[in-house]
């Protein structure tokens, strides 16, 4: 996607403001100047610019514009005309609308009527962008996520090659995509670590119940054989002749009874047992919620918040939001059905006890004897005991299930990490002409060479800080303390992302850095903005913007940019204020 022109307009009267034709390949100079030695190029719009072309392409507006009255009573629009291979499109945003974006789409002419275009909303409007420049689609890659590495900025992105306050996981991915290299083995091993950790977890649970398998073991064994000697002296009970049918009838009911009272102690123990897992979960839930004020506890204390205390909150708040969730729901679904089991069995006990009643009427009449329900009764108690003992050995059982599962799982890290560092491997040509390009950027700018490399962390660990399957970035050039190398450093690290893709016809073909060239040595500005502008335009691909300050230029440079139509834009504060970039003071 081409970046063609940009536009400051009002629909109100019919007027556009301004309008800035941009170079489709080379170098892109916005240039704040001043005509008197005591005149500021600061505040003139350089920055403004940019940020207008980040909302365009689908950041959010901040406060600070939202709410300038200057820009607000003006009821600004700015738009942008963007170019793919076979369409044109206009993006257009409203300072005073920043929760929607307007569409004109697969249409060559700019149009200030507000009606002719489509209001969409910014989701809308951020997917609709994203698909103009991402046309390859990847997994958990989106333009948003990528925008600060493609668009850096003076205020936090000139520092590393990193950004600060980020996930590493996160930026090593992202880094990873631009370079074209393999990106996505870190975070399936750390899906597969979360995954591990959690079952983890689940075993803590489990030991705490304090269970010893072998005592247990005994206990059935013991039951069992005690259950066994009732059932014998059931079955040798003797009784009057008189009565014998009478009291097969009563055994047969009496044994129907008991093995319906005995699923349903059973049921009711095993729902109790659910209920109490699912309120110790909410327990738990609630004493995490507890530390909801820790966020600015360390606010209060120390100013900001640690990642790392953010992350082992968050990690262990989402697990237990998953127990209540998942476990939870799964618990309540096994109330719901041993709810209706248990409505059936008191009915047909209800029924049992009703026959039960009439046929040892039979006995009572008769002086009936030998009542075998004092041992049936014996017997249902071992039952009960033996459906309690028989749950805890189910429970440690699952013990054994999730460590299985967690030697199966490791097995499968195991194996995506051996292939993916032989897929890395294969990468070697790749990162050879990465560094080529590179140290062509340090040769043509400081005539020395610089490192950058890649390395893949093929080193098995489940901890928390493992970063198993990453591909590192190290990225040096001689010098590089002072801020000026140092800027230029990340500039050239870009740059080196930015012309591989270039080159090879990849998405992404423009690249923004504000502020980046406030710093380094005026003279090497030059013959690195130079050296691009002949690379670009030679391949006829790619777009580089930057912002800079007339002063911060050699005067040669200064106007050989400006024959050479670099300059995209001049801003001051003269003309009543008319060369700023709205036009206007705000």
């Amino acid at each position: 996607m081409i970046l063609d022109r940009l536009f400051i307009f009002s629909p109100d009267n019919d007027e556009i403001f301004k309008e800035y034709v941009f170079n489709k390949n080379g170098v892109n100079i916005i240039l704040g100047e001043k005509r008197q030695a005591n005149d500021e190029t600061n505040g003139v719009g350089k920055s403004t610019m940019i940020d207008c072309i980040s909302f365009l392409l689908g950041k959010s507006i901040p406060k600070y514009y939202q709410n300038n009255g200057d820009i607000l009573d003006k009821n600004i629009y700015i738009a942008l005309k963007v170019c793919t291979k076979d369409t044109t499109h206009f993006l257009s945003r409203s300072f005073n609308n920043p929760r929607n974006g307007f569409l004109l789409e697969n249409v060559n002419k700019f149009s200030m009527d507000i009606s002719e275009w489509k209001k969409v909303s910014l989701t809308t409007f951020k997917n609709y962008v994203e698909n103009l420049i991402l046309t390859k689609k990847e997994e958990n890659i989106t333009f948003a996520a990528l925008r600060e590495y493609i668009m850096r900025d003076e205020k936090n992105g000139f520092n590393d090659i990193l950004l600060p306050n980020r996930n590493g996981l996160r930026q090593y991915r992202y880094l990873n995509y631009l370079f074209t290299l393999p990106n996505k083995t870190e975070f399936e091993i750390k899906t597969f670590r979360d995954r591990i950790e959690e079952m983890n977890n689940q075993i803590k649970i489990i030991e705490s119940m304090n269970i010893n398998i072998a005592d247990l073991k005994v206990e059935e064994e013991e039951v069992i054989d005690q259950i066994d000697e009732l059932d014998k002296a059931i079955k040798k009970a003797k009784t009057v002749s008189h009565f014998k049918n009478s009291t097969k009838d009563y055994t047969l009911i009496k044994k129907e009874l008991n093995d319906v009272q005995n699923k349903i102690f059973e049921y009711e123990h095993i729902r109790s047992q659910y209920q109490k897992n699912i309120e110790n979960l909410k327990e738990k839930v609630s004493e995490i919620k507890q530390l909801e004020n820790v966020e600015q506890f360390y606010n209060d204390l120390v100013g900001f918040f640690p990642d790392d205390v953010r992350e082992n909150y968050k990690k262990v708040k989402e697990f237990y939001d998953f127990m209540v969730d998942s476990r939870g729901n799964y618990f309540k679904d096994k109330i719901s059905s041993l709810n209706s089991k248990l409505k059936k069995l008191y009915s047909q006990k209800q029924i049992l006890e009703k026959d039960l009643e009439e046929t040892s009427k039979i006995f009572i009449s008769e002086n009936y004897v030998e009542d075998i329900s004092l041992v049936m009764d014996k017997k249902k108690d071992k039952e009960v005991e033996l459906a309690e003992i028989r749950v805890r050995i189910n429970d440690y059982n699952k013990k054994n299930e999730i460590v299985e599962n967690i030697n199966e799982i490791q097995h499968k890290v195991l194996r995506i990490n051996s292939m993916q560092y032989d897929e890395f491997l294969y990468f070697d040509d790749l990162k050879k002409n990465l560094q080529i390009l590179f140290n062509e950027l340090v040769d043509v700018s400081y005539n020395q060479h610089g490192f950058l490399d890649f390395e893949y962390d093929n080193r098995i660990s489940y901890s928390k800080t493992s970063t198993t399957g990453r591909v590192k970035i190290s990225c040096s050039i001689p010098d590089e303390r002072s801020h000026g190398r140092l800027h230029m450093k990340i500039n050239m690290f870009d740059l080196t992302w930015f012309l591989h893709r270039v080159l090879n016809n990849f998405d992404i073909n423009f690249l923004i850095h504000d502020g980046s060239y406030s710093n380094p040595d005026p003279y090497v500005k030059g013959v690195l903005l130079k050296h691009l502008d002949k690379r670009l335009k030679k391949n006829a691909k790619g777009q580089y913007f930057v912002t800079i300050n007339k002063t911060e230029l050699i005067e040669e440079d200064l106007k050989y940019f400006e024959e050479q139509d670099m300059v995209v834009a001049k801003l001051d504060r003269l003309n009543d204020d008319k060369n700023r970039f709205f036009g206007f003071k705000f």
